[in-house]
């Protein structure tokens, strides 16, 4: 509602440069709209691959026509479902197990990508404020963040150990669930049957310890060598370059023009990459909104008019995201033909 009002109240203010935005986008180069959109395909092929790659440490084949239809479903399942994040989470955990990792090594690629994908991101920005010559204080938070992240990941990948007691809650708490769910009759207290729920209490206990056990081992038996990793984050770089190359493309459309010098360069990439963090913030389903306003504060304060910046950030993400959103649900529909369906609710590890 908040969202609605705002565009709402913006459409009416600024009614003149919206109008002179949709001039632009109307009359936007058909070449660099070709070229922006191909480059945001190949920005999920990219990130499918780094998918590919992290899920085959645990020696499961996860291959990449496989992973990139897979990707181009959850980032649907993402951009358009209520707690679309998490259902996409999920969706993505069931399709690594598909291809051979169990539990374990499951939950460890899924956390490998959510940690490679916002680290890269965020030193991408970080070197976009260095070239521009700004202070990169403003992404001081998303590199806190990121940093943490990544420390913690590979310090519970050295001591998965770490990982027995909350897997042990997690197991017993999804058990318990389910067990309430079925459904017990009443029972007179003090009964004989009191005995046999003390039992099967005592039985979902031990079945939680032994699954958390195995959830351990498996995880802690995941071991990605110095060449996967490498190729991880070198891919993880050239999935954002791609997207960035989108930006690029868009704003040339809509009649901007293209940096022509290192600094205006780390501006744009500065730019792309706040915008990119704004819209990772989980208000809206996609971003939708966060990024385009970030967008347009951004390309504004580097110098575009801001028709041109309206333009300019609506093309983006009309190739970047809105053009994904019906290709992946098309991979949805592709994927449950074979048998892969959308989880009703996210997916425990």
């Amino acid at each position: 509602m908040l969202a609605a009002a705002g565009l709402g109240w913006f459409l009416v203010v600024e009614r003149d440069q919206v109008l002179a935005a949709v001039d632009l986008l109307v009359g936007a180069d058909p070449v660099w709209i070709a070229v922006g959109s191909v480059s945001s395909i190949l920005s999920i092929v990219l990130f499918a691959a780094v998918r590919s790659v992290l899920v085959g440490a645990s020696g499961a084949r996860f291959r990449l026509g496989r992973a990139t239809t897979a990707s181009f479903a959850s980032g649907a399942i993402a951009a358009t479902l209520p707690a679309g994040g998490a259902i996409a989470t999920g969706y993505m955990v069931q399709r690594y197990r598909e291809a051979g990792a169990d539990g374990g090594a499951a939950a460890w690629a899924t956390i490998a990508t959510g940690v490679v994908a916002p680290t890269v991101l965020v030193f991408m920005t970080l070197t976009g404020y260095a070239l521009a010559g700004e202070d990169p204080s403003v992404a001081v938070a998303p590199t806190l963040v990121a940093g943490t992240l990544l420390v913690a990941f590979f310090v519970v990948a050295r001591r998965p150990g770490l990982l027995r007691a909350p897997a042990r809650i997690a197991v017993g708490s999804w058990s318990g669930i389910r067990r309430q769910i079925r459904g017990r009759p009443a029972r007179e207290p003090g009964s004989l049957h009191d005995l046999h729920d003390l039992h099967d209490l005592h039985d979902l206990h031990d079945q939680a310890d032994r699954a958390a056990d195995r959830f351990v081992a498996s995880f802690g038996a995941v071991h990605a060598g110095l060449g996967r990793w490498s190729a991880a984050w070198a891919l993880q770089v050239l999935s954002w370059f791609g997207e960035f190359v989108s930006l690029v493309a868009a704003v040339a459309a809509t009649g901007g023009s293209i940096p022509s010098d290192p600094a205006t360069w780390g501006w744009l990439l500065a730019v792309y990459g706040t915008a990119q963090l704004a819209g990772a913030i989980p208000i809206i389903p996609g971003g939708a909104g966060q990024v385009e306003a970030a967008l347009v504060v951004g390309l504004t304060a580097t110098g575009t008019d801001a028709s041109t910046a309206l333009a300019a950030s609506v093309a983006f993400r009309l190739m970047s995201h809105w053009l994904v959103v019906p290709i992946g649900w098309v991979c949805v529909a592709a994927l449950r033909r074979q048998g892969a369906d959308v989880p009703r609710r996210p997916t425990a590890a």
